[in-house]
């Protein structure tokens, strides 16, 4: 391949992009997807195309042997092998994915110390620059120890990377300054490796045991303060409602703006794992009563049914991704729903959450083609109904322990405060409060600045995944881990009859799209 680089506009923002010298299929796809943003010029040179510039005469400079018109931001280093000597060629340094030990991916033994301790999978963009080594961002998936990871969800999560620096290079002309990066040595010792993959086949074997066991039962809570004030309590003093009942149970709450005893929450079958919307009516002493069934016009598992009003009309978009739509819903003045926009189309989303910022209306939602709790997709529009525009920075975040939405996004004097689930080890562990500090069409950012644990709830200590503001008070739900005889028993008569190929007595759980 030649060395011979050729000349660009000088306008544009120009990035090398080093591949292997027989490109693995994770490389080839990353090339694709930053040739997709159109962030960038980009020249695609091989490893040893690269190295043989090192071998010019030492009187040559490094910068004469790159004929360029003009100057180069970055040097993407997918290979692992270039030297970080390079960096002094490219505004922005040398730019690496890689674990926490340095590997990049595809390397024997990548992230296997996140994988199998639990934690799931970690991919760091690094910057070697002449003054050092520096953190740029960090993508973190989800994924149970034992559990195959495919190479194409890592050059996702290291295209995501790679887009959203350089979008921020363009939006506010440079990164901002991160931590030094110092990565361990890479090589790990085989007794090391034997002790970890053992870890992770114990965790493996305890979370299939435990799902089968036990039952996720959620309750709906009401918190009697103002939700900025929650946001800061870090634990809530929740007055749990209702009780747990043997065959379903109510999540995903959300208060009626305007109406102070009318809740709209999902009741999840416990034995189809099958959700739908119902409305919950409070009494003078806050005991809850179902309202019945709220018809949304949408088939299948339903859940998440986001509230809001705009210029004084009801609306509501709600978890609809079995059916693989996401539908804004007005309601009329009978008090029934009306289908008004398909904001979202042949897209598995899941919590899909709207909001007003900067003269735009934005649409937050996770893509369960890409991960089911820690990727952040975000649309916007001028009008409430269309046309909406995907985002080019698409997928905005990958965290698992802020990605998922969680309920609703409020003000803070100057601050635009964003909810979201913490789901590192588990589903709906706990909320995360995400500063947005960048929402624009062509940029977005955001940074985890507090955690509410449900830690100390005796009630319900297991979990936190929902949690939107009702006027002056808090609606949130909560769970519990526990044994449920019906429910086991229902499960090991449809294992049983899936075996013997009998029917089973129920439809096929639709839930797993969403939640597992």
């Amino acid at each position: 391949m030649s060395c011979q680089l050729p000349e660009t506009d000088a306008r544009e923002s120009l990035v090398i992009v080093v591949t292997s010298d027989e490109p693995a299929g994770w490389e080839r796809s990353v090339l694709q997807r930053l040739q997709a943003s159109g962030t960038c010029r980009l020249i695609v040179r091989a490893l040893a195309a690269m190295k043989a510039l090192d071998d010019v005469p030492a009187a040559i400079d490094g910068a004469d042997a790159l004929p360029l018109c003009a100057p180069v931001t970055t040097i993407v280093d997918l290979s692992g092998g270039l030297g970080t000597g390079w960096s002094r060629y490219a505004g922005e340094g040398v730019w690496r994915l890689c674990d926490g030990r340095g590997l990049p991916p595809g390397a024997p033994h990548h992230g296997l110390e996140t994988h199998a301790g639990g934690d799931g999978i970690r991919l760091h963009l690094v910057a070697w620059k002449p003054s050092g080594a520096f953190l740029v961002d960090t993508a973190s998936g989800y994924a149970e120890p034992c559990e195959t990871i495919p190479v194409e969800r890592l050059a996702v999560m290291g295209a995501s990377l790679l887009v959203s620096a350089l979008r921020e290079i363009r939006a506010l002309g440079g990164l901002a300054r991160h931590e030094a990066w110092a990565d361990r040595e890479g090589r790990i010792p085989a007794w090391q490796r034997l002790l970890w993959r053992v870890r992770a086949a114990g965790s493996h074997a305890a979370i299939q045991l435990r799902g089968f066991l036990l039952v996720e039962q959620w309750m709906v809570g009401i918190v009697d303060m103002a939700f900025t004030e929650g946001l800061r309590a870090r634990q809530l003093p929740v007055r749990w409602i209702g009780e747990r009942m043997p065959w379903h149970c109510w999540a995903d709450p959300f208060g009626v703006p305007g109406s102070p005893d009318e809740i709209y929450c999902e009741e999840l079958d416990l034995q189809q794992n099958l959700g739908r919307i119902i409305r919950l009516k409070l009494d003078a002493q806050g005991v809850p009563a179902c309202g019945g069934q709220v018809d949304l016009g949408l088939p299948g598992h339903l859940s998440f049914p986001y509230l809001f009003r705009h210029d004084g009309v009801l609306y509501c978009v709600a978890e609809s991704s079995q059916s693989r739509r996401c539908v804004l819903n007005r309601q009329d003045d009978a008090g029934g729903w009306q289908q008004v926009a398909v904001l979202l189309e042949d897209i598995a989303a899941v919590d899909p959450t709207i909001f007003e910022h900067d003269g735009y209306f934005w649409l937050i939602y996770t893509d369960v083609s890409m991960g089911q709790f820690d990727n952040v997709c975000l649309c916007y529009a001028r009008d409430l109904l269309g046309p909406w525009q995907p985002h080019p920075q698409n997928p905005v975040k990958f965290d698992h322990g802020s990605a998922r939405a969680a309920g609703s996004v409020v003000r803070d004097g100057n601050r635009l405060l964003r909810v979201a689930q913490v789901c590192r080890s588990s589903y709906g562990q706990a909320i995360a409060v995400n500063h947005i500090v960048h929402c624009t069409p062509e940029f977005y950012r955001e940074e985890t600045v507090g955690i509410v644990s449900p830690q100390g709830d005796h009630i319900n200590p297991d979990g936190l995944h929902t949690m939107s503001d009702w006027g002056g008070r808090i609606v949130v739900d909560g769970k519990r881990h526990l044994f449920n005889g019906r429910v086991l028993w229902h499960r090991i008569v449809s294992r049983l009859a899936r075996a013997l190929r009998l029917p089973a007595p129920t439809r096929t759980p639709s839930r797993a799209a969403s939640r597992r």
